[in-house]
């Protein structure tokens, strides 16, 4: 039974993760009255996702969250451009019209909506000049505008040696008249914040001071703040700000270089894992079991490792009859069960493999490296698993006895067979729903039971575990066939017949063939003929004999092939090539 439900995901609108029916909004599109993506607002709000990840997540919005987005960013807007518009006042009051001049050049239309929001004008086009002229009235402060220092001497007489006060009206039609008869341009030097009176001694003695000492150099001639943001390409910091770009650094820098030391040895290491891992070398620093004496890492593994000695298997699976010591090795098996198996496809053959050991084990098939040598003759093979076949048949001449007469065999299929076939006793017992043989009628028994009462997300026909409901209604099911005859030949068994399908024809298959009622396995087999067939050439043989005899031909054109290549490579070698 799902919990979450998220069957559709990514197929769902970004910000409410629901499948909508209606019309769905690309990221990739503007606001209706914004000129902005709804991507890039969503990466300035929240923060922006790997390249790899952006691909994977939802790329729409549906249309009720469109609208609370809108409403949000335009929202979001009057709030920056009103934080803008109040940083403007401030430099104001600090004699720096720039800020204020800039805005009103920049954001125009939004101030101008701004001021009809808040009801702050009452002029339908107001200008810069105008806040300007009419900033200097307010209370507690009184500003004038960009004076420049040969204007000021104009208000104070060189005659005058009374302390006679100049008004700030006169001060202004003063610096008014002066500024139209000047041709140059404006002056761009600050706003000069002064008293509402000033006075012929102030200004004697800021003539008379002395000049203004130099200060410290400039950090960063090229400013404090960067053109561009900068991200460190180690980690996911941003900033915009040139001395935190410094410090980061040198974060990195520090981590990098520090080192760990042993306190027993004094030997260095690069990370605490590897001091960690050298500790547990030391005997003082070993946990040893009492039961068979191995040095474990830590009480954690020591008391996992305990379990293993308990002679109750407490962790039992839900889908067969396997139990283990430890919760570790039921998880580990889960994978013989799970639909997972896809990524463990062989890539020469198409083969698949529900563990990575038989994948590996698989390939050591296709290579014509013999690196298993026997021990007691010259003989040399490419998988361990040939090797030990050849060990017990030839060497330690391991056989099966029948328990009803005197022959004896070297696999137990075969002696299984032969009880079947010729003492009509029943060895195997055979499933007709998926086809899987067992040693005895309670085993089957109990396998049955997963076909009549499927476990959630658990195939009744084909015992397939999925973790999603889209891969349990796509998964590929049995489906049953007269026999395994194809391309002219009479393939083993289902595993045989549906890897045959998918390499030469390349058909995904899952074909069975269902027993037939009251005939036994081994006598079902033995009416069947046995495919000898060379794994090199893929050629089928009648008898095990000429195969046999084939391979022999096969191994040396091979071998003769393989000397010839590396003669002609050597030559031009030598040649220069």
């Amino acid at each position: 039974m799902a919990v979450f439900n998220l069957e559709h995901f990514p197929d769902v609108c970004r910000l409410c993760l629901k499948p909508e029916s209606r019309k769905l909004h690309s990221i990739d599109d503007e606001f209706g009255n914004i000129h902005l993506q709804i991507k890039t607002f969503l990466e300035d709000v929240t923060f922006q996702l790997p390249e790899e990840k952006q691909q994977q997540i939802p790329k729409f919005v549906c249309g009720v969250c469109l609208a609370q987005l809108t409403d949000f960013a335009l929202y979001r807007n009057r709030l920056v451009i009103t934080l803008r518009f109040m940083d403007a006042l401030v430099d104001l009051k600090h004699s720096n019209p720039k800020s204020i001049t800039s805005l009103f050049r920049d954001s125009k239309d939004e101030l101008n909506k701004l001021f009809r929001e808040l009801s702050l004008c009452n002029k339908s086009d107001p200008q810069v000049e105008d806040i300007i002229q009419e900033f200097k009235l307010y209370d507690p402060v009184i500003y004038e505008f960009p004076i420049k220092e040969e204007k000021v001497d104009l208000l104070v007489s060189e005659e005058e040696n009374t302390t006679h006060e100049v008004s700030y009206d006169d001060m202004c039609d003063t610096v008014m008249k002066s500024e139209s008869s000047d041709s140059s341009s404006e002056d761009d030097r600050p706003l000069v914040k002064r008293k509402a009176s000033l006075s012929k001694s102030d200004k004697t003695s800021a003539r008379s001071s002395s000049p203004k000492r130099p200060g410290r150099p400039r950090k960063y001639l090229e400013g404090r703040i960067l053109k561009e943001p900068w991200s460190c390409d180690k980690c996911k910091f941003k900033t915009k700000y040139r001395i935190a770009v410094t410090r980061h650094q040198a974060v990195h820098e520090k981590r990098e270089n520090r080192t760990f030391s042993c306190s027993v040895c004094s030997l260095v290491f690069k990370s605490k894992d590897e001091l960690r891992t050298h500790g547990m070398n030391h005997p003082e620093n070993q946990i040893v079991c009492e039961v068979c004496g191995i040095s474990l890492k830590n009480p954690n593994s020591l008391k996992a490792h305990m379990e293993r000695h308990e002679e109750k298997r407490k962790y039992t699976c839900d889908y067969c009859d396997y139990a283990s010591h430890t919760q570790l090795s039921l998880k580990a098996h889960m994978s013989v069960h799970t639909n997972d198996n896809g990524k463990k496809r062989c890539e020469v053959c198409g083969a698949v493999f529900k563990t990575g050991s038989l994948l590996k084990r698989h390939m050591e098939g296709h290579s014509n490296e013999r690196k298993y040598p026997c021990e007691s003759c010259p003989a040399r093979f490419n998988t361990n698993n040939a090797l030990r076949n050849h060990r017990n048949r030839v060497h330690l001449a391991i056989r099966h006895p029948c328990e009803y007469c005197d022959k004896t065999f070297d696999q137990k299929i075969i002696l299984r067979d032969h009880i079947e076939r010729v003492h009509h006793i029943q060895c195997q017992f055979i499933c007709d729903v998926c086809v899987v043989t067992f040693d005895s009628q309670e085993k089957l028994d109990q396998h049955r039971q997963r076909h009549v009462n499927p476990k959630p997300l658990e195939c009744s026909v084909c015992l397939t575990i999925h973790t999603t409901t889209e891969s349990f209604d796509g998964h590929l099911c049995i489906t049953y066939r007269d026999d395994y005859m194809c391309c002219n030949k009479d393939l083993r068994n289902h595993a045989q017949y549906n890897r045959h399908m998918w390499v030469k024809h390349g058909l995904k298959t899952n074909a069975r063939v269902k027993p037939i009622p009251g005939m036994l396995l081994g006598n079902l087999r033995g009416t069947r003929k046995r495919l000898e067939q060379c794994r090199k050439c893929d050629i089928a043989f009648p008898s095990r004999a000429l195969k046999l005899q084939h391979m022999i031909e096969c191994n040396r054109s091979s071998d003769s092939h393989t000397e010839s290549s590396k003669a002609e490579s050597s030559v031009l070698t030598e040649s220069g090539y």
